[in-house]
């Protein structure tokens, strides 16, 4: 197995695993083209998630994608797939009640959504030329995913938990296990080449997010509402500390506007349907996982219990 990664990558969770490193920028088709020669199955996992700018997302998510593609096409003559891991991003929160599905037309908000979605037609552009198959996850969480460890730490520490939106208010997440089962199937099902799928892990509202990460930390935790002017305000906070520090910042200008969608759920009938795919952790065992590893990582305090 080998993993592209870049010159400045963190390579901590490769540590002791069976794999080769190849250090290979995104912009660079020369670099991307020797390091996938003779690859039987690429999975294109990178992606920007964070960015000041429209146009930074757009050269990450966008150009750099095209380029693998064209890497892969020269270096890849005995392909068997390339898996592209989109978003549910790439189509925008719900036009309406139901959830999106394959066939909705995507309207992606500006920034990542967009680039996600450019990224996709780059892909399917290349669908008469080589096994394509894209995969849409919704939110993930799990252990080693950075995301949630400010809600989790806050939780924790001062016993809320903010709500954008208001507590009844539905998301489709996908627990990090079940999105590495849809990402294999999609490479090893036939029916997978030239198509798109979602997959998740479960639908819920935020009400129901909160209590399973109260019963994963082991305390009471209270839902703390926030108007969306303050949940704005928290967000150009976020972009002021973002500029002062150059860190990028998980709650920001962007986030807090996805956050203030009314809804962002999905289905993955077809996914099921077509690849067989099951998810198989539930809200509450995904929670407990993340907890328990962020708290053997330090991320947070240790369990009680």
């Amino acid at each position: 197995m080998v993993c592209l990664v870049r010159r400045t990558s963190n390579l901590a969770w490769l540590e002791g695993l069976d794999v080769e490193t190849r250090v290979a920028p995104l912009d660079d088709a020369e670099a991307l083209a020797e390091a996938v020669a003779g690859a039987d199955l690429v999975f294109h996992v990178a992606g920007l998630t964070r960015a000041r700018t429209s146009d930074a997302y757009m050269t990450a998510n966008t150009d750099g994608t095209r380029c693998l593609l064209g890497a892969v096409a020269r270096s890849c003559p005995g392909l068997s797939r390339f898996v592209y891991v989109s978003s549910l991003s790439a189509v925008g929160p719900n036009p309406g009640p139901e959830p999106v599905d394959e066939t909705t037309t995507p309207e992606p908000l500006p920034g990542y959504g967009a680039s996600k979605r450019a990224a996709e037609l780059a892909v399917l552009e290349h669908a008469d030329a080589l096994p394509v198959a894209i995969v849409r996850p919704p939110s993930v969480y799990g252990p080693r995913d950075p995301n949630f460890v400010t809600l989790f730490r806050t939780a924790q520490r001062l016993g809320i938990a903010p709500v954008i939106g208001g507590t009844a208010k539905p998301l489709s997440f996908v627990h990090v296990a079940d999105l590495v089962e849809g990402l294999w199937l999609a490479a090893s099902v036939p029916a997978a080449i030239g198509q798109v799928y979602f997959v998740g892990s479960g639908t819920h509202t935020w009400g129901e997010v909160i209590d399973a990460l109260a019963a994963a930390l082991g305390r009471r935790v209270r839902k703390l509402a926030l108007p969306a002017i303050v949940a704005r305000l928290v967000g150009e906070l976020g972009e002021l500390k973002w500029t002062l520090t150059g860190t990028p910042q998980i709650v920001c200008r962007r986030k807090v506007r996805d956050a203030l969608q009314p809804r962002w759920t999905c289905t993955w009938a077809k996914a099921e349907r077509e690849l067989g795919y099951r998810p198989k952790v539930t809200l509450e065992e995904g929670m407990r996982q993340a907890a328990q590893w962020y708290a053997s990582q330090g991320w947070i305090a240790p369990l009680r219990g």
